[in-house]
């Protein structure tokens, strides 16, 4: 018994004496965070004191990432208030400056303001006015597109993207009658989702054969489904909720709107798409008529020439030809790259001695990153095209290849490591961190009023990050993701990690675009969240979403203080679920629920998070969301899960998820009271905290990201910015113009509305 209750006693010592080194090493650790965070702060200190605000504030940040100090937050918030004076103050003297005339006056100090990073789509919208009232369209369009991509009011981007069109066309429709404005107005948010709400095809049908030969005359049609000859197969995502057909609705507009170009322009586009190519023709050389000084008249120019390529191949092979592109053109305006890349596949097949077919499918194959077929079908164009030219231009893609690949693996490296960094962090996920980060007690992430935190606690995922120090961190991963998809714009793994990226910056529709390039190349598409069953069961989870299954990834369990509990088998490589998959990557196995559609009976929105049922249970998700509070009551909350929500819509094709009022609900404003102005019905409509984060869209926002990619490339700018050009022209001509229905303001404005 003696010798029993010894092994007790030294058992129970050996415990204490455990606890007291793990205690010990926790104090140590806390201790050295500690200095590193007061060295940090001191930097920031000596670059404030300088007037270096921006450098000083990123430092104030950089030391939140060791630990959370009282001084470090206080600095960050008089700096801000520092920043945005400075930024006002600008404005202010800008803006008599640009009433006076002074426009170089104004650029310069618009521009010096900019890089302050305040007001970022005030600034750069006053900047376009500025550059468009120089002639300087390009800087203007520029200009304008960084506004737009910062405005994430619906009604004030809808603004912008008609400024956009005058800029770019000349177009200044304000003798649109007034009755006419709301069936334009309803057109042009058409134009805005097609793809997702919105379909392309139209009554009309494709142009009979006989109707080729003279492009003057009226084109004959035949009511046939132009994609009816792509296998199904070839679907890796379902875009549901296709109501209403854009061009059936433009050409009831058509009579209105026949001085409008981007109205022509448009129509080009559903002629095109709906397999009628002489229409196509016909419509862009009247675009060209109506707007002879447009910026993209070269690729217009370039178009018509392909579409008259498209019309000289003969014979049946010809006709199918035909129908085959215009399948690729309406897949491409819709996201499904993988469709368009089957449809010129098979035309390849049926003409294998047309050049262009091996032109479009190596731009498509660079733009997804994949290098090798990209080689080989440019390599197969220069055989077959007589031109030198076009043989030079084949010859620089080629070059250019490896020194791309290189390049964006780098960029997507460093993304990488950011996001796994902040989302291990937000899911307190300590055992795949290589540096222990114990001394530092995570704290649940909360909700803003603090009334409503035991009544929603529930609602919001995750454990907190010093919100400065998540925006910082998104912003730079962006940036880093901005150059990769400047060189691959469909690359797989830089599309996935700009989605989850545009998600955090509660971008829903900007993270589809990005997302859809990643499931047409067969790969899951992802974000992460919280997993709650009532108090049975409490998982941090990573949520794939193909077109036939939901998986949800383990990547912990928690108990009932929050503590992480690691899975039994390690969550990827990474122990995130793999944050980046590339076609063909192999998985190790790991801890997963896996649910066929037929699983599932409904997915829906409640409040700020999203409720899966299935048929005899159900649980919540709450997204893991980093750079500020999760908003939980009212329209702001059900904007942010239904941005989730959509995605289980539009990947795996549950269209009865039942998605939450987006508009505040008759119940909400009784609560409020009748008396609010109603301009209060419109504050926080939107969350935007990230800010800079942008999506790569035009040639022109692209040529200025690779100057910084440039100099480890090897290759000469002016040789870079063409194969840009050329790819955009395979990606980019698909898109639509939104048409100006009042006069173009050009008034210096203070704030974006």
């Amino acid at each position: 018994m003696k010798t029993v209750a010894g092994i007790g006693i030294m058992l129970c010592i050996l415990a204490l004496s455990v606890a007291v080194a793990g205690e010990n090493i926790e104090k140590a650790q806390k201790k050295e965070l500690e200095a590193q965070a007061k060295a940090i702060i001191g930097e920031a200190k000596s670059l404030e004191k300088s007037g270096e605000l921006v450098q000083a504030r990123a430092k104030y940040t950089e030391s939140q990432a060791m630990i959370e100090t009282n001084d470090a937050a206080d600095a960050i918030k008089h700096l801000d208030d520092q920043i945005h004076k400075r930024v006002k103050d600008a404005l202010g003297n800008s803006r008599k400056l640009y009433e006076a005339r002074k426009y170089k006056e104004a650029v310069a100090m618009l521009e010096e303001s900019a890089k302050l990073g305040a007001f970022e789509a005030t600034v750069s919208y006053n900047l376009a006015l500025c550059y468009h009232q120089l002639d300087d369209r390009s800087k203007a369009v520029e200009n304008l597109g960084k506004a737009i991509r910062g405005t994430p009011g619906p009604k004030e981007n809808l603004k912008l993207k008609q400024l956009l069109t005058f800029f770019a066309t000349g177009e200044n429709h304000g003798t649109v009658v007034s009755t006419d404005k709301d069936r334009i107005g309803a057109l042009n948010r058409m134009l805005e989702s097609v793809g997702l709400d919105a379909s392309l095809e139209d009554e009309l049908g494709a142009e009979m054969e006989g109707s080729f030969s003279d492009a003057d005359s009226p084109p004959t049609v035949a009511p046939v489904s132009l994609k009816a000859s792509i296998p199904s197969t070839t679907n890796s995502h379902s875009v549901a909720g296709h109501r209403a057909s854009l061009c059936t609705a433009l050409e009831g507009l058509k009579e209105n709107l026949v001085s409008s170009a981007a109205a022509t322009f448009n129509r080009a586009n559903c002629a095109e798409s709906n397999g009628r190519p002489t229409e196509a023709v016909r419509l862009l050389q009247q675009y060209l008529a109506l707007a002879p000084d447009a910026l993209d008249a070269k690729q217009v120019q370039t178009r018509i020439a392909e579409l008259q390529a498209e019309l000289a191949v003969s014979g049946p092979s010809g006709a199918e030809v035909r129908r085959l592109y215009a399948s690729a053109y309406s897949y491409l305006a819709e996201g499904k790259y993988d469709r368009a890349l089957a449809a010129y596949t098979k035309s390849r097949d049926l003409a294998p001695d047309f050049g262009l077919t091996y032109w479009k499918l190596a731009l498509l194959d660079e733009a997804m990153a994949d290098v090798a077929p990209a080689r080989e079908n440019f390599t197969h164009y220069k055989e077959l095209i007589a031109e030198q030219a076009a043989k030079d231009e084949a010859d620089l893609h080629i070059s250019t290849l490896e020194a791309k690949k290189s390049k964006y693996d780098e960029e997507v490296g460093e993304a990488e490591d950011i996001l796994t960094d902040l989302f291990n962090r937000g899911m307190n996920l300590t055992f795949n961190s290589g540096e222990s980060r114990s001394a530092i007690h995570a704290k649940r992430a909360r909700i803003k009023k603090k009334q409503d935190r035991k009544k929603n606690m529930y609602r919001v995922g995750g454990f907190a990050i010093p919100y400065p120090y998540a925006q910082q961190q998104l912003a730079a991963a962006s940036e880093h993701l901005e150059v990769a998809l400047a060189l691959f714009p469909l690359g797989p793994e830089a599309n996935e990690l700009m989605g989850l990226v545009f998600l955090q910056a509660n971008d829903g529709h900007a993270a589809t675009k990005s997302f859809d390039a990643v499931a047409s190349q067969r790969l899951p598409v992802s974000f992460y969240a919280e997993m709650r069953g009532g108090h049975k069961f409490d998982h941090a989870v990573k949520c794939e979403l193909t077109y036939d299954r939901v998986r949800f990834v383990f990547l912990s369990s928690y108990d009932k203080k929050g503590m992480p509990i690691p899975p039994d088998k390690n969550a990827g490589e990474d122990g995130l679920g793999d944050l980046t998959l590339a076609p063909g990557d192999e998985r190790h196995p790991f801890d997963s629920l896996e649910l066929r559609i037929s699983d599932i009976k409904k997915v829906e929105t409640n409040k700020g998070m999203m409720i899966i049922k299935l048929a005899k249970e159900q649980f919540a998700l709450a997204p893991i969301y980093l750079p500020t509070f999760t908003p939980v009551e009212g329209p702001p909350a059900r904007r942010f899960a239904n941005n989730y929500t959509r995605l289980f819509i539009r990947y795996p094709g549950l269209e009865d998820s039942k998605l939450g009022a987006e508009g505040m609900t008759g119940g909400e404003k009784f609560a409020m009271g009748y008396n609010l102005a109603s301009a209060g019905f419109n504050i926080a409509t939107s969350l935007n905290p990230v800010g800079a984060i942008q999506a790569t869209q035009s040639a022109i926002s692209i040529a200025r990201i690779i100057h910084s990619a440039v100099t480890s490339l090897n290759v000469s700018f002016a040789s870079w910015e063409r194969t840009v050009d050329d790819q955009q022209q395979l990606l980019a001509r698909q898109s639509f113009k939104l048409i100006p229905t009042d006069p173009a303001s050009l008034a210096f404005v203070y704030e974006v509305k």
